[in-house]
This record gives structure tokens, sequence and C-alpha cells, in this order.
């Protein structure tokens, strides 16, 4: 795929004579009238009223694309070919964006067809755009003339040439293309098979997680029918446990049948057999286009315009972070087996992967006398949303409200449009939140971009439209939905990524908001998780769902202890799954490489839990697809996020003040500036480290937070 459709900055003051031509725009989404009723397109935009209608968008994105090409190759001034280029990133962002929401959500499978057939279409003329040479000429002529431009335009040029040159063959091409085909059915055998196991009688699954599951009937002969007519009294009833990750969790989570447990846990995590191969496939194409490009693996590939700048910064930090959290995570596991055998007796000698789940939350409910229902009591849906609009409001001085949609422009009947809007500067952006799980829509949680903020010219600026995707379940027993707190956690994530997009002000779309850096992109995100543990901020909007009871500051304190007490296991599995990704996709030997080896091994070198033959957390673990080898961003993410909370937003966190300083020195930047930049011009020194050429984070507030800070590491976090 074109690469500088996915990022980047600039500031250009356009002469007179290009802005009429630049206004000339085919796919502008509709300015919201909140009065108007006529209809449009999915998202707003008008040729998406059928499914068909892809078609005309796909052909008039390369029409456009085609006359700006042409106003470059008459090789107008620098200012200008940069402002061009991203006017096409632009127009075909809107295709692939559209397409791939469309693609992941829709219900109506013509349009999901139709998308299918319009990504194909767009990533062939990607194809064209990375080889255009009169392209790459105009992109190198602005760098070179970059005393001419801006800061942002001059950042723009030299990300635009770096680009090229990993686009500008033909076999680099063919191996973009085959990767996305490759990530595209690793993702889709994940849905298609997430493995199921069958459980008799159904009295084996406790009450709480029953609702997640499908009831099954077998005669009492033993043979398993989902009905049995009027057989009522010859039938035992079960439950089927479809083993997609969100459901396995619940599982383990709250079972008290180990043999229940364990069966779930062997088939989660030994499918989908096929995505072996798919791995294999995408590691080796990955590779070669790392290799053609002059790179020694595809991990060094990535990292150019990382922070890190190189895997081995990236692996001495992990190997830093393991070796400062093994102390504490051996006594974690410890204490969690220990437990295990008091329950069960001193014949249950080893903790296996499926019990830590159960026994850690038996221990956080204990400690804390935490129970589920009550905690999710305090965090109905609509007052969830109430605490982004909280955020918004006291951070920002802005409204988040939901504002009408046309006929036409929703996907489905749950979808809802908001809109965030300053009293002074007016509309900022637009959010559509689809909330609720579906049979067909993508598994996870999940932020798409649909139009990228960008200056179209001195008076005039296209907003950012986003949509949060999350997949709630509705409540069995209550018409009210309601989250655990963990799902609180995932709402504020997400919306610290839209936030990031929604308050950003590049001159590009190529910089707008998300498209950073890979390893800062997480940070903002991080950074709002904070906001749903914090007692001042949850008791100004949790309250109970039925008694509008304040949520209890003991519970949240509560929440807080039992988040702590496992804490250095939790990040040392962070710590393996980034060295599982960097490793996959790091340098290789000459012979074959067997993944699953190198799986056991790093789990045995960096984690406590037992590796149990013919089971691949690999195979089902879709960060390889969109973080291949950047994974380790989230752990970056932490540790910024943890230093930013604590210089700036602990001591008062809702205040004005904190949230201008937010957006003015980093939200809105997008990625226009470097983001070590950004980071120490936000909080000041001792937020980034300088590492072997490359960028590290200063781990101590991180750590100390965790309470993993000891003297022997201090020196180490700084």
């Amino acid at each position: 795929m074109w690469n500088f459709i996915k990022n980047r900055e600039p500031n250009i003051h356009m002469k007179r004579l290009f802005e009429p031509f630049l206004s000339y725009r085919h796919f502008r989404t509709r300015a919201v009238d909140r009065q108007n009723t006529s209809s449009t397109g999915l998202y707003g935009f008008d040729h998406l009223k059928s499914p068909k209608g892809f078609q005309r968008f796909v052909d008039e994105a390369i029409e456009r694309s085609s006359e700006l090409i042409d106003y470059i190759s008459g090789m107008p001034s620098s200012a200008e070919i940069i402002r061009a280029m991203d006017e096409i990133s632009d127009t075909v962002c809107s295709v692939v964006d559209s397409a791939e929401l469309c693609r992941q959500t829709h219900p109506a499978r013509g349009f999901v067809e139709e998308a299918i057939k319009a990504s194909m279409k767009i990533n062939v003329y990607l194809h064209f755009l990375n080889t255009n040479h009169t392209l790459y000429n105009a992109v190198k002529k602005a760098e070179q003339d970059g005393h001419l431009l801006t800061e942002e335009a001059r950042r723009a040029a030299l990300h635009l040439h770096i680009d090229f040159e990993k686009g500008k063959l033909d076999r680099v091409n063919q191996l973009n293309m085959d990767a996305h085909k490759l990530c595209r059915e690793y993702g889709e055998n994940i849905i298609n098979d997430p493995g199921y196991v069958d459980i008799f009688p159904a009295s084996r699954i406790p009450r709480q997680i029953q609702h997640l599951l499908k009831p099954i009937y077998r005669l009492t002969s033993g043979v398993s029918k989902e009905s049995l007519g009027s057989y009522e009294d010859e039938q035992e009833k079960g439950f089927r446990i479809i083993t997609e990750p969100r459901t396995l969790f619940s599982v383990l989570q709250l079972t008290p049948d180990e043999q229940v447990r364990k069966m779930a846990y062997l088939k989660g995590s030994s499918v989908p057999h096929a995505n072996h191969e798919v791995l294999d496939k995408l590691i080796n194409s990955r590779h070669e286009l790392a290799q053609i490009m002059g790179c020694k693996s595809y991990a060094e590939f990535v990292m150019q315009l990382n922070m890190a700048s190189s895997p081995e910064v990236v692996v001495s930090f992990l190997q830093e972070m393991s070796n400062m959290v093994k102390e504490k995570a051996d006594e974690e596991f410890n204490t969690i087996r220990n437990l295990k055998r008091d329950v069960c007796g001193q014949r249950c000698v080893d903790l296996e992967p499926w019990d830590e789940a159960y026994y850690t939350t038996m221990m956080k409910s204990s400690a804390y006398n935490l129970d589920s229902a009550v905690v999710a009591s305090y965090f109905s849906l609509p007052q969830c949303i109430e605490g982004l609009k909280l955020l918004v409001k006291s951070l920002f001085g802005a409204s988040f409200d939901s504002v009408p949609m046309a006929p036409g422009e929703s996907w489905h009947p749950d979808v809802l449009k908001m809109c965030i809007h300053h009293p002074e500067e007016g509309d900022l952006g637009f959010l559509y939140l689809d909330l609720f799980s579906r049979k067909g829509k993508y598994p996870g949680c999940a932020t798409f971009a649909i139009k990228g903020g960008r200056k179209i010219s001195e008076t005039e600026y296209q907003l950012p439209v986003m949509a949060l995707v999350f997949n709630f379940s509705r409540s069995h027993d209550s018409s009210i939905v309601r989250l655990n707190h963990s799902e609180l956690e995932t709402l504020f994530h997400e919306f610290g990524h839209a936030l990031h997009a929604l308050l950003s002000r590049t001159d590009y779309q190529h910089f707008a908001g998300t498209r950073v850096a890979l390893d800062f992109a997480e940070t903002p995100s991080n950074l709002f998780e904070y906001y749903a543990w914090d007692y001042r901020v949850l008791k100004k909007f949790a309250r109970h769902y039925s008694t509008g009871e304040v949520i209890p500051e003991k519970l949240v304190k509560s929440l807080n202890g039992a988040r702590d007490m496992f804490a250095a296991t939790e990040l040392q599995r962070q710590i393996f799954y980034a060295l599982v990704d960097q490793t996959l996709f790091g340098e290789q030997l000459s012979v074959p490489r067997d993944t699953n080896s190198i799986v056991a091994h790093l789990k045995r070198q960096h984690s406590n839990e037992k590796h149990v033959e013919g089971t691949h957390m690999h195979i089902r673990f879709s960060h390889f697809l969109t973080y291949g080898a950047g994974y380790y961003s989230y752990l970056y993410a932490k540790c910024f996020a943890a230093t930013i909370w604590k210089k700036l937003c602990q001591e008062d966190p809702l205040s004005p003040t904190t949230g201008t300083l937010l957006r003015t020195k980093l939200l809105q930047y997008g990625g226009a500036k470097e983001p070590a930049d950004l980071l120490t011009d936000l909080v000041g020194d001792g937020i980034v480290r300088y590492h072997n050429g490359g960028i590290v984070p200063d781990v101590t507030s991180c750590l100390e937070e965790l309470k993993l800070l000891d003297d022997k590491n201090r020196h180490i976090g700084k």
C-alpha cells in the first residue's frame, strides 16, 4: 500500500492561483446541517447510497487523483506539490478507510462484498501511485527546495520521499499486496474458526456467564442435538462454549470446574489451524520486502521512522524491563500457585495456564470484596457516555453530543453520531459509535478513520470523521446495558484515540491524529485509561443504574487495589508478547524457522506460565497484522502515559489548564512534530531516554506506579 496515504504533517500558505484547484473536491463529506433530512450515503458520502456506489466511489477517486498528478507534472511550487500530494492521499484514503470500516461492520452482505471489491481495486491503483516517476521526481524537487517550505512541509517532503523509496519497486508493491491479503486471511480465519467445546451437564457452567453461551441438548444416550422437538423428557441440557477471546476469558475467570477451564483453554489456544501457514507466509513476505529495501529484517524496516529507530534498541528495552519485573512476577506466581494448593490440596502441584485467571479473580474478590455485578451496576452504558462528555467538557471546554444522521448515513440502527462542538471554534469533528456485538461484525474494539483533518484553504478546514467500534453485550436480564470496569477502561482507551484525531489540527491529513510514529500512537489512549480509575472523575458520572447512587469511594479504591495485585504478572505478559513480535519479524537464519518453538522458548525465558504442547498463541494474535514488529509500542505508551499522568494530570485530572496543555502541546499536532519533542515540551525532562541511537521511555513513573521500583532498579529506569 502507498505508505504516504497512512501517515504525516505540514503547514503551507497556498498561492491564490492554487486554491480554486484544490477546492474542487469529489469526496468532501457533508457538513452537518442539524435540520437536514435529505438522504445521503454511508458516512455522508453521496456515492455510497447503495452497494454498487462503491464502484463509482473508486472510479472518481482515481479520476481526481489523475487530475492532481497532471497538475503536479507541471512542477508547480514545492508548497503546491506537497499540498496536491496530500489531496491525493486524502482522496485515496477516503476509499481505503470507508471500504475497511464497511467490510468490518456492515450487516448487509452486498455492501461488504462491494467494499472488498473497492479495496482490491484501489490497492491496484496504489501500485501505480507507488511507482509513478512524476510524483517521485516532484517530491524530490520539493525536498531539495526545503528552504522555501515551512517546517511541517519539509517534514512532509522527507516522509513522502522515504515512502516512495519504499514503494517504487514492482516486487515491493507485490509483496505489500501479498501481505495485505495475508493479513485479511489471518483475521478472517480468527472470526470463522473460533473453536468450541460442548459441556454437559449445564450445571458445570456458572450462572453468571450462561448468557454468553449457546444452550445445547443431547439425548440421554449421549447423542448431541441443538433441539429435540418434543422429547423433552429424554434430553439433557448443556452449553456450547465458543472459544473466541472475550468468551474464553470469562470462562477462565469464573468457572470453578478445572476440566471445563482446561478444555476451553486448549481449544481456544489451538485455533485457527489455518493461520500457521498464513503467518509463516506473512513473515516470509515481510522479510523479503525488508531485504529488498536493504534492511536485515522487517523489524529494522518498520523502525525507520519510529522513536526506537532500531530493533536492537527495542529488544534491549524489553529485556531490561523483563529483568526488572521478574522477581516480583515470580512472587506473584508463587502466591497464585499456593492458593490453588490450599483450595485443591497438595495433589495440585502445578499452576496450569487455565488456572491463573480463575485464582487471581478469586484472590482479588476475596481481598477487596469485589462483586462484578455490583461493579457493573454503576456503569450503565448511558452513564459511561456521560463520562465521555464530562472529559470533553471539563478538559477542552467543548460539548460532545449526539447529532441527527441523514437517511442512508448509518449502517445499523444502533449507531450513534456524535459531534465535538466548541462554543467559540464551532464543530471540531464527528464520531460514530457502533457499540454492540452482532453477528458478522469485527469482533474486537477499535478506532476507524473515515476522514482525516486537513487544511483546504486559509479559511476552510476539513473536519475529521472517525468511528469507534465496540462489542458490548446486551444484558440478558435488563434493558439497561451495563459495562464491567474493564470495558469502561476500553471505552476510555479508544476514546483517547478518537480525541487524538478529532482535536488534531494539522495542515495535512497525512499527519492527522493517530497518523504518527507507531511507537507514539498508543500514548494518548493509554493516558485516557487513567480517567477510568480516578474517583474524582468517576464520582461525576458513575451512578447506580436503578437507585442513582454515586459510586462509593471505597469501591473505587478496591478496584484500584485489585488492579495492582498482579501488576508484575500482567506487565511480564506484555513484555513476552512484544518479544515474540520482535523475534518473529526480526532477523531470520538461513534455515526455516519453527514459530511454535520460538514462542515456546520465549515463554520459558520471559514468563512463568507453562507452555502446553499443541497450543499456539501466535495464530490468533491479531496485533501481528497491524503492529508487526511494533507491539512494543504499548509498553512505550504505558511508560509515557504514566509520566504524563504523574507530572501533569494527577493533581487535578479535570482541570481546564490540564486540558489546554494536552490539546495545544500534544493532541493538536498529530504526527506533525517529532514525538520526543512533543513529549518533552508537554512535561519537561524525564520522560524519554536516549539509548544506542534511539529513544526509549523513562520507566520510573510506570514502575513506581506498579510498586516495582526498588533501589536495584531505580538507576536503570532513568
